[in-house]
């Protein structure tokens, strides 16, 4: 099996945590694994850097003499895992940014007005890269060394253009380095090492119960990523392939391959229309938003009537519920009689038949520009109109004519680039993102 191990900061930030990763990185090669290493900066190095740089020039833009600088400290930790790895018996080099064929480029043009978060954080940064290239240099540089039995040792945080730039991808992006590599090194697995156990169930410093997740989809832990959990750089999964299996583990549990959060799937965009028609109700009235216990008396009525809700809108003055057709038309008299007249909740029932639900899927939509503009652009040059659009999170919920549902799909899947079967099958994106 090829492994890709990423350390963080944490997991490398003295000389002791540099040698045990070269002992754990040894005892995974030895169980007969192909090893391949991303390495960040030793621990608060980073942020020391960002600092004696603007004691030097307090207003000095984000140019290459700064991000130079700051690619010392990482660059720092891969020579000294190197230098720990062939003390272990393991020969290894580190691939330096200034290394004639670095094997991460981006597509020339980015290198200018670069931005960086002066804190340690997770810095959404967009990169253009050029594939051809990157596979090409992986082929040409990285597959001998591994076919030699040498361990490559890559700095995290930056990727260099077809000029020679750094191009950084923002602070926390080391992890986004982890899975480039492993992407472009057909990796079987890419491994985040961290100060944690794993993924866990909450917060700990907010719930200390909380527990290792032992398995998740990558779409979910990218969603849980983009909304502040810093066990993971938010922008990261969008680089996994499907077929690459990924692991968040602690740095003393490295050698226990089964140890941590294991992350599956892919975190591209899902594109997919649901199979059957929905009937939406839409129940009107004023003030509903100052209502204490509103929602939770319709709740109960679904509840009651083993009604599954596919979406629940609601303002000031009307709430919308999408329900499977197939329910009946008793909902309807149930839901007026319950809610709808003099002295209960609503003065008034709507309801809208043969509806058909088309639903978008992306975590990075969380932070993304311009999705919906994208989305209703699409619709409106193609003539299409809709019942009502719903956003949450990553999702992006399209509720038009179920007649009309194949054709929403269709122009949606070719805007977005997305490849997908015929009929009302799930899409994916051609590209990882």
């Amino acid at each position: 099996m090829r492994v890709v191990v990423k350390f963080g900061g944490t997991s490398v930030r003295s000389p002791a945590r540099v040698r045990l990763a070269a002992k754990n990185l040894a005892a995974i090669r030895a169980a007969g694994h192909e090893v391949l290493v991303v390495v960040s900066a030793m621990g608060d190095a980073t942020n020391r850097l960002m600092r004696l740089g603007r004691k030097a020039s307090p207003e000095a833009p984000v140019d290459q003499n700064f991000l130079r600088l700051l690619a010392t400290g990482e660059t720092t930790s891969a020579n000294l895992l190197a230098m720990a790895l062939c003390a272990e018996g393991c020969p290894a080099t580190a691939i330096g940014f200034d290394h004639a064929e670095f094997p991460l480029v981006a597509l020339s043009g980015q290198a200018d007005s670069q931005t960086l978060s002066t804190g340690k954080v997770n810095d959404l940064v967009e990169v253009r890269l050029d594939e051809r290239a990157s596979r090409s240099r992986f082929a040409k540089v990285v597959d001998p060394m591994l076919a030699g039995g040498t361990i490559p040792v890559f700095p995290g945080f930056f990727v260099r253009d077809d000029d020679g730039y750094l191009v950084t991808l923002g602070r926390g992006g080391s992890d986004v380095s982890g899975f480039l590599v492993g992407r472009f090194s057909r990796a079987d697995e890419v491994v985040i090492v961290t100060d944690v156990r794993g993924v866990l169930t909450a917060d700990p410093r907010v719930v200390p119960e909380s527990t290792v997740v032992a398995e998740m989809d990558a779409g979910l832990m990218s969603a849980v990523a983009q909304r502040g959990a810093q066990v993971l750089h938010p922008n990261a999964l969008r680089y996994k392939p499907e077929s690459v299996t990924a692991r968040v583990v602690h740095f003393t549990d490295l050698g226990k391959m089964a140890e941590g959060t294991r992350i599956t799937g892919a975190a591209t965009t899902q594109l997919s229309v649901h199979p059957r028609a929905l009937t939406l109700y839409l129940l009107f009235g004023h003030g509903i938003s100052a209502r204490l216990g509103i929602l939770a008396r319709v709740g109960e009525f679904a509840s009651s009537r083993g009604l599954a809700i596919h979406s629940l809108t609601s303002s000031d003055t009307v709430i919308g519920l999408y329900v499977e057709e197939t329910v009946g038309h008793s909902l309807a008299v149930d839901l007026h009689r319950q809610f709808v007249g003099p002295g209960l909740d609503f003065e008034e029932l709507v309801v809208t038949r043969n509806v058909a639900e088309v639903r978008l899927t992306n975590p990075a939509f969380v932070n993304t520009q311009g999705v919906i503009h994208v989305v209703s652009e699409a619709l409106h040059r193609a003539g299409l109109g809709i019942v009502e659009m719903v956003t949450s999170h990553a999702d992006v919920v399209v509720y038009c004519n179920f007649d009309q549902a194949e054709r929403v799909r269709s122009v949606l899947a070719e805007r977005l680039g997305i490849v997908t079967g015929t009929g009302r099958a799930a899409g994916r994106a051609r590209k990882g993102g």
